[in-house]
């Protein structure tokens, strides 16, 4: 398993932002496909604001990431990563639902195993090139 390390203002993400839940997204009602099609160009997403678990709400932020001295702007939402263990999957190809989904599913394989304890805290997936990676924080 490959952990990184991300200290507190390391980066950020600012873009449009809704809540939502697994149960909702995979229901086709969910929010994640209208953000993607207001927002084709975004290079990040963020996982916040857990209620819970996998099978809670949370907060799904699509846009761009930034540093902490970023421009405010009004119709979009800021969102720092929190500092802390996360472990990266990478994946390389063209960046479908299909495929995001397919990384998540190792993650609930790897939880529903044992073989992880996810934070709750901050998620996130960068994309770019030929692929995206996906940043899932864990507890040590």
């Amino acid at each position: 398993m490959n952990v990184v390390k991300i200290e507190a203002g390391e980066f950020a993400a600012v873009g449009r932002e809704a809540r939502t839940t697994n149960a909702r997204e995979m229901s086709g009602k969910g929010a994640i496909g209208k953000l993607w099609s207001e927002t084709p160009n975004a290079n990040m997403a963020v996982y916040s604001e857990y209620e819970s678990d996998k099978d809670g709400e949370y907060n799904y932020l699509l846009g761009w990431r930034t540093d902490l001295e970023a421009i405010f702007y009004p119709e979009r939402v800021y969102r720092s990563i929190e500092k802390g263990e996360y472990m990266l999957l990478k994946f390389e190809g063209p960046v479908t639902p299909g495929a995001v989904v397919g990384l998540w599913q190792q993650v609930w394989d790897l939880e529903r195993q044992g073989k992880i304890a996810r934070a709750y805290k901050t998620d996130f997936e960068l994309y770019g090139g030929a692929g995206m990676e996906l940043y899932v924080g864990i507890k040590r």
